[in-house]
């Protein structure tokens, strides 16, 4: 980009809202701005933060990028088409009582003395204000009065100072001058319209003439910072541009907190907010305070200021590394984790280190103080304030009733002033006191044993929602709730906040998009063709989903994306299911976050890979056994051929979506630890060494870890690790000898809601003959096994680990159907695959004939021995 602006071709960057140009220095002269002052970069410092340069570019400050130690390029403001903004009319900073007064005033629209910083007027964003500064910027200046003449505004005329005009005031204290009030002495005005010139909306240009009159003698003041409402209107709606296009704005989803159901309720933690969580002692606003920070600052990666009062960043530390693993909280705090929780600690605080996340427990610890470090950290995204407290300390100085109502109207005002999100716990839920604040937006929670009912107050609009959580207190967290929460809202005439997650669907209206829907449902005014198929239908509540669990809030964003495939292709299917199946694994990725959300753990998207997890070449392959079945029972065969044993029918069954019920395994929570004295624990999951391949010597069954021959140690995973374990237990061989492993604290639940989801979408897709959505959800679970692990095609996720646990799962679960064919009377002829087995006599009394994961179906059926060709 920058090679592309020093050749004359200047680049348009865009952060959310902010629009900046990339262009040369020289072009940043034509266009009159001042590089003197501008602030420079190395394109490695530019690297780390083009976000935050661009969006200081585009409120007016120029960011001035060099090449060693050579400008080469600069951002500049520009408007939403790139269109580079002039720099619009400085004005100078009020003189100083103490100064003389004697000393001119330079026009507010030249440069400002060397080493002075001009202050910039708010920038213009639409076409018709772009055209206007240009104009002003153009405009020629007028020299500057005598030396004895007083500080003027720009359309002022210039007039003699009064008697007292050194004795000025500053601008914020000087009263603006009445209607019809006439100055002392006065020049005659200079030629021009008597009428004052209209003020340029969002330029910050104003007149400073009365219809009546000249104004009396004052000092110059800051002008105020005015937007258009085409400027606001850019923020929230779409716009089209010359071309037709239309442009959708960034949407307004601030930071989350962590919580599902509140963040749907708040739209995240917004820049420029103060928000304000009160509850009693031991009701949860603190944790949920802590919560927002080790989301932004964990999760996503952005710089936390966390202003404990009260707290130690030892109290800090332990709820989060409770909360983030979880282990039990008290039994951290008191030094009694487990081996197993020690080893799982310990793997955590390398990642938990190198989060931007900044405790300030300081006993002195004020409002200026938090406001004095915002610029000592660059880039900062959060402000949490825990906690402002009711009963005075004086040790505290964020206590007191006097106290609290000043540090909520200092921090609301950071907020704003640094378009910072700021959140603050207070330890009351006094309705007096926290009216008296009056804030622009309240949490009040009220905790009822394991239950949190959170109420969200806005200042001008009265209750919003009022939202059920869940009180993890053991972890020291608080989630969404298990079960299904309470979400009303109390203000029917604005649209109500996205319903949580687990919310049950409404019954009069569709249900609520997921905000991380692949597609939006097609607009009333162009319908969706007809489906091919009979249109879907849901099952009534009672059958519906596990155990009654109402997912079509989840199983929504698969059909909404099949109904827009279909529209956009016009009801081809094949068209419809190619553009699915390209789009299956971000999809895939966006539905298995949606039902991670509360969930009891978080998995460890990018654990250190360890080398015998690593492939040797691009296209080969690790160091992991894989239970990979390619067996033939030779003994029968051997029979067949020498005529030992009588012809036979054999069924060749499929397995149904055998790697989707392989999703139910244990896999690994967090990064794998190294055991060097090995052994099995059935609450852990990971990779296991042998020093040798265990023997099988069972004729009529399958080796379970397949047909591999190699000799020496093996590496297997934990799925085939059970299967030997259980194969153990029926007798059928020697337990397997662990002597080294790497592993971590294991669920069987990481995947269940994900796959539960994908099985209840499949199951009515059958119902309905709806084939798009079948190839659709297949190509969804079979990509997310296979680029899970070190794969270019999925970046949100890399665990090679679960990637073999997963199929030697669905593997281990075609041994298991062989077994039971077995024990039923059946012979086994053949194994292939995850999903192929062949069997004689009657399997319909063993296995249930379908197309539910549940359920086989027949493939072929051939006779043995085969007949020779004559």
């Amino acid at each position: 980009m920058i090679d592309a602006a020093i050749q004359g071709q200047p680049t348009p960057l865009t952060r959310g809202p902010h629009h900046a140009l990339l262009t040369t220095p020289a072009h940043a002269a034509k266009l009159g701005w001042n590089l003197t002052q501008a602030p420079t970069h190395s394109f490695a410092d530019a690297r780390k933060k083009l976000g935050d340069l661009i969006q200081y570019g585009a409120e007016g400050h120029p960011q001035v990028l060099r090449r060693h130690k050579t400008p080469v390029a600069v951002l500049l403001a520009a408007a939403a088409d790139g269109t580079p903004i002039p720099p619009a009319l400085q004005a100078e900073p009020a003189p100083d009582t103490a100064a003389p007064a004697a000393t001119a005033a330079p026009d507010s629209a030249a440069t400002p003395p060397e080493g002075q910083q001009a202050v910039q007027n708010p920038l213009p964003t639409t076409a018709a204000e772009v055209e206007a500064a240009k104009d002003l910027a153009s405009a020629p200046t007028t020299p500057p009065a005598e030396a004895t003449a007083a500080p003027t505004t720009p359309s002022e005329p210039r007039s003699e100072p009064a008697p007292a005009a050194q004795d000025t005031p500053a601008p914020a204290q000087t009263p603006p001058a009445s209607p019809g009030s006439t100055p002392a002495t006065s020049a005659p005005p200079e030629p021009g319209p008597s009428a004052p010139t209209p003020a340029t909306p969002g330029t910050g240009h104003e007149t400073g003439i009365p219809a009546s009159g000249p104004p009396a003698v004052t000092a110059p003041r800051t002008l105020r910072r005015l937007a258009a409402l085409a400027q606001a209107l850019d923020t929230v709606l779409p716009t089209t541009g010359p071309t037709g296009e239309t442009t959708t704005p960034t949407p307004l989803m601030g930071l989350p907190t962590g919580i599902r159901a509140l963040d749907d309720a708040l739209g995240g933690l917004q820049p420029g907010r103060f928000y304000l969580i009160a509850a009693a002692p031991g009701a949860g606003s603190s944790l949920i305070a802590t919560a927002a920070a080790r989301t932004s600052a964990l999760e996503q990666h952005q710089p936390v200021l966390y202003a404990a009062s009260g707290l130690t960043r030892a109290d800090i530390a332990a709820r989060i590394v409770a909360a983030h693993l979880p282990v039990d909280y008290h039994r951290l705090r008191a030094g009694r984790l487990t081996p197993t929780e020690q080893d799982d600690t310990a793997a955590l605080h390398h990642h938990l280190a190198q989060a931007p996340l900044y405790i300030d427990d300081g006993t002195d610890l004020t409002t200026d103080a938090i406001t004095e470090s915002v610029p000592d950290l660059p880039g900062l995204a959060l402000i949490v304030v825990d906690r402002l407290q009711t009963t005075e300390d004086p040790r505290l100085p964020l206590s007191g009733p006097s106290q609290i109502t000043d540090a909520a109207q200092a921090l609301a005002h950071l907020a704003r002033t640094h378009e910072l999100p700021v959140l603050a716990a207070v330890d009351t839920d006094d309705p007096q006191l926290i009216a008296a604040l009056s804030l622009d937006i309240t949490i009040t929670l009220a905790r009822d044993a394991d239950q949190i009912h959170a109420t969200i107050t806005e200042r001008d609009l009265g209750p919003q929602a009022t939202l059920t959580l869940h009180a993890d207190l053991a972890h020291a967290r608080i989630t969404d709730p298990y079960a299904s929460p309470t979400a009303t809202t109390s203000a029917p005439q604005t649209p109500p906040p996205a319903a949580p997650p687990y919310a049950p669907a409404p019954t009069t209206q569709t249900p609520p998009q997921a905000p991380t829907s692949p597609s939006p449902d097609p607009t009333p005014t162009q319908p969706a063709p007809p489906r091919p198929s009979p249109r879907r239908t849901t099952p009534p509540p009672s059958q519906n989903g596990y155990a009654n669990r109402d997912y079509s809030y989840f199983t929504g964003m698969i059909t909404r994306a099949v109904d827009e495939a279909l529209h956009d292709h016009d009801g081809d299917i094949a068209a419809a299911t190619e553009a699915l199946v390209k789009k299956a694994v971000p999809n895939a990725m966006a539905l298995f976050e949606a039902t991670r959300v509360g969930g009891n753990y978080e998995h460890t998207v990018y654990p250190e890979t360890l080398e015998f997890l690593r492939k040797k070449t691009k296209d080969g392959a690790d160091e992991i056994w894989e239970g990979r079945h390619n067996w033939t029972n030779t003994h029968l065969m051997d029979a067949l051929q020498n005529g030992t044993h009588p012809p036979i029918t054999v069924n060749a069954l499929d397995t149904n979506a055998s790697f989707l019920s392989a999703f139910k395994t244990h896999l690994p929570i967090g990064a794998l630890i190294h055991d060097p004295h090995g052994g099995f624990d059935p609450k852990r999951s990971g990779i296991y060494r042998l020093p040798t391949r265990p023997t099988w010597h069972h004729p009529n069954l399958p080796d379970p870890i397949g047909n591999r021959r190699e000799d020496g140690p093996v590496l297997l995973d934990d799925a085939t690790i059970r299967l030997l374990i259980r194969c153990a237990r029926l007798g059928l061989c020697e337990p397997p000898h662990i002597t080294e492993c790497w592993t971590s604290g294991a669920s069987e639940g990481l995947l269940e809601k994900f796959r539960r989801v994908l099985t209840e979408a499949r199951t009515d897709a059958l119902k309905t003959d709806d084939t798009v959505t079948v190839e659709y959800i297949k190509s969804m679970y079979s990509k997310f096994t296979s680029t899970i692990g070190e794969s270019s095609v999925n970046r949100e996720i890399r665990r090679p680990d679960w990637m073999h646990i997963i199929r030697s799962q669905a593997f281990a679960n075609l041994w298991y159907k062989s077994h039971r064919a077995h024990n039923n009377s059946l012979t086994v002829v053949r194994v292939r695959g995850t999903d192929e087995l062949h069997v004689t006599g009657d399997w319909r009394t063993v296995f249930t004939e379908g197309r539910l994961t549940t359920q086989m179906k027949q493939k072929d059926q051939y006779h043995l021995p085969r007949k020779s060709a004559r």
